[in-house]
């Protein structure tokens, strides 16, 4: 058996980022093409990836014409039972069963108002269900034109506690493109397989691209109350080998240093890398992967790698 301090002294050592270091010469740096960055400190919003699909809204579009007429019978109801209450009560032409007639359509009119809003909360969440009449009303004809399609978003992890969800970019799978969309709230937990952290978007259609309701995209939700610091270097920077993130530093011209790295969040075009390099290092943007190669057969390098 080990001595303790020989087993300490060897878990620290696998603990550390492995480093190795490789040469090349001045023609294979041609031919590899290889260019540097020099890393910069950045400070990000907190991204969490999520999916997403465009849903059909036909369903919604018949609760929110629903609840117009509803609101509209309840309106006129609520108006003629004070018109009868006030005519029985100066003792003019009304009829006490006339008046608990049209008190009796007023109640069942409210409830029937009140039984779509519920509706609307438990399917649709506070974003559509608590929202403004005439929000409402604005929503139902846009997605009646076809300006306007709804989209579910769900986180692929759990979110954490406190999370205030600013915006939400839906991308498509075709092409990469970004497209934003406007965060209407948080979806009810409604089927098991769901993690509980559904949002409901709403996505402007237009002449670039039409969303039709099934289409499959990714989407990331952007909290900017959870900010990530880190050094900002560009994504063909980074290489994975043996389950890590690695990128290379450039000492001299010439000599790269392998450095595992920790990734702090995957930006559009570039990486937040919050471990393993320093502001100012000047890493390897283009040829990352051919210097691996070249590390791994060391039939291109000038001195055998180090480990």
């Amino acid at each position: 058996m080990f001595p303790k301090i020989i087993m300490t002294s060897l878990l620290l050592l696998l603990q550390c980022p492995v480093y190795a270091a490789v040469k090349l010469t001045e023609q294979v740096r041609t031919n590899f093409g290889i260019t540097t960055v020099v890393a910069v400190s950045v400070q990000s919003a907190r991204q969490w990836q999520a999916a997403a699909q465009v849903l059909d809204a036909s369903m919604l579009v018949n609760v929110l014409a629903d609840l117009n007429a509803a609101q509209a019978s309840a309106s006129a109801s609520s108006s003629e039972l004070k018109r009868l209450e006030s005519l029985y009560q100066s003792g003019n032409n009304a009829a006490l069963k006339t008046v608990e007639s049209a008190r009796a359509q007023s109640i069942a009119d409210s409830a029937r108002v009140q039984s779509l809003q519920a509706q609307l909360l438990s399917t649709w969440g506070n974003g559509i269900g608590q929202m403004a009449v005439q929000a409402q009303d604005q929503l139902l004809r846009s997605l009646l034109s076809g300006k306007t399609v709804l989209a579910r978003a769900e986180l692929l992890n759990p979110a954490p506690a406190g999370l205030s969800a600013s915006t939400m970019r839906l991308r498509l799978l075709s092409d990469n493109s970004l497209i934003n969309a406007k965060l209407l709230g948080p979806l009810p937990h409604t089927h098991s397989q769901s993690l509980g952290n559904a949002y409901l978007l709403s996505v402007a259609n237009s002449s670039q691209f039409q969303l039709q309701p099934g289409q499959i995209l990714s989407a990331e939700l952007q909290d900017v109350t959870h900010a990530v610091s880190g050094i900002k270097v560009p994504k063909s920077c980074v290489v994975r080998w043996q389950g890590r993130h690695w990128v290379y530093v450039e000492h001299e011209q010439g000599h790269y240093q392998r450095v595992a790295v920790s990734i702090g969040q995957w930006l559009d075009e570039a990486v937040l890398i919050t471990n393993g390099i320093k502001v100012g290092d000047k890493v390897v943007a283009v040829g990352a992967g051919l210097i691996l190669g070249a590390e791994l057969s060391p039939q291109d390098t000038e001195e055998e790698k180090e480990e």
